[in-house]
């Protein structure tokens, strides 16, 4: 132990900081110090180990350090996450089979849906949604509700601050049920950017459910805030023929050479959007999303094969991705995915990419991808990452069994993720969830804070 000191919170214990693509690391005695007020509160002011830390600021080692060479039992600590893509509305029916993509959304998503337009039950679904979403790690991300503004309203009353979130917009090749006329999604996208500022987040669900007027609107709306945009992209073949097919009869469109180019001319391209899936693009639309500085948010787990209770929609091209410049990130995308946890999605990215023969999907790549590169997508640099100055986003985990060294994070991460017994129990590993140095979850407590 150490002692008391009111400068800060003092957190001890085995530490991961995710550095990079390549390289994370170790610190089996780990010291941590935590701005406890002032201007700095809640950022860290140092980080290493405990013996350098706690002298460099006089504090006094109250036991011997439990490190004890290369073992420490007890806590290990990484970054928390930031999901940059799911939909809080179809967490009822995440772990419901699969077949495709436009058969799930028919038959599954969109009758789940309809059920948010009663404002009581949409508050009770976001009140248990959000509590929860902190007990797997997730701190912020970027999240679709149903087309109801009731939903949208519970789910922006329910969320941590660092949720930025938006309802769907949808007016045409949709149920009569959900249907939204082009003059309603407009009002309603005004209604509440003028109402959430940069929390709300421009939604058109994709091109082939939202008529173009629309997605121009909302696109306007998010750029006079300076908020985000989110829509789908490329996501299946059978998509893409189907949005291409709408579009080439639309005034405007007749000539439109990509599903990319939809989103270009309707002004939704931009450093501030943030399109779901990308996994079947053309060279041209690797240029767009380049040129304009979009960025993507990849879902392994929801285009996982069907077998994997995925919607088989194929794998996200990260190299081509990396070789044009465009940034990305990892996400749950539940519904489609099955589990919000983001050990699963991280798990899920590393054998699909192995069992092609993409060597450098480690896991020290997986977890900056929904760490840290989650946060920088969505314009926060100082979140979701353990370093000096950043922000204390942190979750506390059980050491897994094993013998591990300070330096190269990757054996131990490879070790949790070879000791978690099935899919399921990625949602329980997380024993306590810090945002910005406050404690917002700790399993046994009787809720979140």
């Amino acid at each position: 132990m150490l002692e008391t000191d009111p400068r800060f919170k003092v957190f001890r214990g085995a530490f991961i900081q995710s550095i990079s693509d390549q390289r994370a690391e170790f610190i089996p005695d780990g010291l941590v110090l935590v701005a406890s007020a002032g201007e700095d509160c809640g950022r860290i002011v140092a980080m290493g180990e405990t013996a350098r830390v706690a002298a460099a600021y006089g504090l006094e080692l109250k036991d011997e350090s439990p490190g004890q060479g290369t073992h420490v039992a007890g806590d290990l600590w990484l970054p928390a996450f930031f999901d940059t893509h799911f939909h809080w509305v179809q967490d009822a029916v995440r772990e419901m089979a699969k077949y495709s993509l436009i058969e799930w959304l028919n038959n599954i998503t969109f009758p789940e849906e309809a059920k948010f337009a009663d404002a009581a039950f949409a508050d009770r679904q976001a009140k248990q949604f959000w509590e929860s979403i902190l007990s797997l790690g997730t701190v912020g991300g970027l999240c679709y509700s149903s087309i109801h503004e009731v939903a949208l309203d519970a789910a922006m009353q329910w969320a941590p601050a660092d949720f930025y979130i938006g309802n769907v917009l949808m007016t045409m090749e949709c149920p009569d049920y959900l249907q939204q006329s082009e003059a309603d999604a407009i009002a309603i996208v005004q209604s509440c950017a003028r109402r959430y500022g940069r929390r709300y987040i421009a939604s058109p669900r994709f091109a082939p459910t939202t008529a173009p007027a629309v997605m121009r609107a909302a696109a306007e709306a998010a750029q006079a805030n300076a908020a985000f945009q989110q829509t789908h992209l490329g996501e299946t073949l059978a998509e893409i023929d189907w949005v291409l097919d709408i579009y080439r009869k639309l005034p405007g469109f007749e000539d439109v050479g990509s599903y990319t180019e939809i989103y270009q001319r309707v002004g939704m391209l931009g450093e501030q959007s943030v399109f779901g899936h990308c996994i079947h693009l053309t060279a041209d639309e690797w240029r767009l999303l380049a040129e304009s500085g979009s960025r993507i948010a990849s879902c392994p787990t929801s285009n996982a094969p069907v077998e994997n209770m995925g919607l088989g929609s194929g794998l996200f091209d990260y190299p081509t991705a990396e070789a044009y410049g465009v940034p990305w990130s990892l996400a749950s995308d539940i519904g489609g995915g099955p589990y919000l946890s983001m050990f699963d999605v991280m798990h899920s990215f590393v054998w699909q990419n192995r069992a092609i023969g993409r060597a450098d999907a480690t896991y020290t790549k997986a977890l900056h991808r929904a760490t840290s590169q989650g946060a920088k997508l969505m314009d926060l640099p100082d979140r979701g990452v353990l370093r000096e100055g950043a922000f204390f986003d942190a979750i506390r985990l059980r050491m897994p069994q094993g013998q591990f060294t300070a330096g190269d994070a990757e054996p131990i991460l490879a070790a949790f993720f070879e000791q978690i017994p099935d899919r399921k129990s990625t949602e329980t590993l997380v024993q306590e969830t810090f945002v910005k140095g406050e404690s917002r979850f700790k399993r046994g407590a009787s809720t979140c804070d």
